[in-house]
């Protein structure tokens, strides 16, 4: 990409030979955007620091008496470096980006098989007959499909596996949570 001011390569959001800021990529990668490695197994301070470093760098308080072009540069960088930071800070909606290219859940999801639906029926009449067993039953749960899904990263970082499971463990993870929340929360 080349700056939109003094046509110089660019490598990153502002200009190193004119200071000029550039335009956002239209669809913006949450690891380009904070130069971060494509993976999930990212730690929180790793991302807070990467983005802390370019909210710096863009912060459209350093380009008051820029044109107003670099000015709507800044607050659409500020949008996308936000949106990053939402998207990698969280390793739910860092798994569902990296298993399906989007930070947002599919109102519908992956249908949930026949198995599972009714092992969930099934808590549900033992909570009847025994309240509080289907929170522990839950949190052991959560637990296992957690695992799951840092054992499937793990593969899949050493290249060794595919994402396809992914969005079915995130959607039972998502089920399960649901199951035990309390009303109104």
């Amino acid at each position: 990409m080349n700056c939109h001011a003094c046509h110089e390569p660019v490598g990153g959001p502002v200009c190193v030979g004119c200071g000029a800021l550039q335009a956002p990529p239209a669809d913006p990668d949450p690891y380009a955007i904070l130069g971060l490695a494509r993976r999930y197994h990212l730690a929180s301070a790793e991302v807070e620091s990467r983005y802390l470093k370019v909210a710096r760098t863009v912060h459209p308080d350093k380009f008051v008496s820029r044109p107003s072009r670099d000015k709507q540069a800044a607050l659409q960088w500020t949008a996308a470096v936000n949106e990053a930071r939402r998207t990698l800070k969280d390793p739910v909606v860092r798994a569902r980006y990296l298993a399906t290219g989007s930070a947002r859940q599919d109102e519908r999801g992956p249908a949930l098989d026949a198995a599972f639906l009714q092992e969930m029926f099934d808590w549900r009449e033992a909570e009847e007959d025994a309240p509080g067993s289907m929170a522990s039953r839950a949190s052991e749960r959560r637990a296992e499909l957690e695992a799951e899904i840092d054992q499937i990263f793990s593969r899949w970082e050493a290249g060794e596996g595919a994402l396809d499971a992914v969005p079915d463990r995130l959607a039972r993870l998502k089920y399960i949570t649901g199951l035990v929340r309390p009303i109104g929360d």
